[in-house]
């Protein structure tokens, strides 16, 4: 059904998300820097501004100093026709110089010369937060996809370790003699190699669900953590091939590199029948360096791409009758999240059926 009169409706539009308390930013790029088109007083409190003096100010004054060069390049790619991804996470400068994390949700649109932002923004940090954020929920999502798979990683090394603790009891209530030692001895061996094994993936869990520094990092580490998580539902699908080879650092939050690589391995594994297991269906996970960038690979020999998930599976929490049914986690925070860090992330058909997922992070320099 058309809606009429959309342009008069507008206004109003702006004012409820003044009201509230959702930032509202439209900003303008024709080559000569960013222009401030539009902002409302939700946008300017967020950077403790009125609206009279935000207007009159630099864009990239609001910027930490830091990512100025950054935002201008994402900007510049943007214009030139790179993809533009559905949020955005960085560090503003409040009018009183400190700093504030700031999460954007925007989209884009071609103008004369040039491209236009709409934005929602609002104020990143822990304490103000009254809303779940775009990809803070999509992490909810990631671990309720793996919950049941970390479920059973936990369940088994535990069954083993109770089990364990019960026969070393039993040895030592009836009085250890010299031939039981070595059962004993087993025992422990088994309980402690248990415990390793459940501190590991609680270890993994926590690297995807607590928020840390920026950092230097390894990704094949990431990645390596990731596969662990992962495991147990990528595996009810297909077989996979490690390829990770030593590489530069990365500069980044851990636990966004990581969710961004639990969106693109199950996003892959969605890509086969789950009611038919096949020895020949693959997922190969290859992390290398090439030149000055580290890439990481998914690439699955699945169904093939359709029209649709070729044209949505960037779009937030996408869901297809293929390709993330059921899991309602797309790929769009993992090009969120690469487009934070000056990296990108790409979907194309993989030659001879299924699809390859790329993302690719500037390595930190020596």
């Amino acid at each position: 059904m058309m809606i009429p009169n959309l342009g008069a409706m507008l206004p109003a539009l702006l004012e409820v998300l003044s009201y509230v308390g959702t930032g509202v930013t439209v900003l303008a790029d024709r080559g000569h820097g960013l222009e401030r088109v539009y902002i409302n007083e939700a946008a300017a409190s967020v950077l403790g501004y009125t609206l009279d003096e935000l207007r009159i100010r630099p864009v990239f004054e609001s910027i930490a100093p830091d990512q100025r060069a950054l935002l201008a390049e994402l900007s510049a790619g943007f214009r030139a026709g790179k993809p533009v991804p559905p949020a955005l996470e960085f560090t503003g400068i409040r009018k009183d110089g400190t700093p504030v994390s700031i999460e954007l949700a925007l989209s884009s649109f071609r103008i004369p010369d040039g491209i236009a932002y709409v934005m929602l923004m609002r104020d990143g940090t822990p304490h103000t937060q009254s809303r779940l954020s775009l990809l803070e929920a999509d992490r909810i999502g990631l671990v309720g996809a793996l919950s049941a798979g970390f479920a059973h990683e936990i369940n088994n090394p535990l069954t083993s370790v109770l089990l364990n603790l019960r026969l070393l009891r039993r040895h030592l209530s009836t009085g250890m003699s010299l031939a039981v030692q070595p059962a004993a001895v087993r025992c422990l061996d088994d309980i402690a190699t248990g415990a390793e094994r459940i501190a590991s993936n609680v270890s993994a869990l926590q690297s995807l669900a607590t928020r840390r520094a920026t950092a230097p990092i390894d990704l094949a580490a990431v990645v390596s953590a990731a596969l662990r998580l992962a495991a147990p539902t990528l595996e009810e699908h297909a077989h996979v091939i490690r390829q990770i080879f030593p590489v530069r650092k990365v500069t980044g939050e851990e636990s966004r590199i990581g969710q961004a690589v639990i969106a693109m391995l199950l996003f892959s594994s969605s890509g086969f029948d789950g009611q038919t297991t096949n020895i020949s269906n693959r997922i190969v996970v290859s992390v290398e360096q090439r030149d000055e960038d580290v890439v990481l690979e998914v690439s699955d020999n699945g169904r093939d791409l359709t029209p649709e998930e070729a044209d949505h599976a960037f779009d937030p929490f996408y869901r297809s009758s293929t390709r993330g049914a059921s899991i309602g986690v797309g790929l769009g925070v993992a090009r969120s999240v690469a487009a934070t860090l000056g990296g990108e992330v790409n979907l194309a058909p993989r030659p001879g059926g299924g699809a390859v997922i790329t993302m690719r992070l500037r390595a930190t320099p020596p």
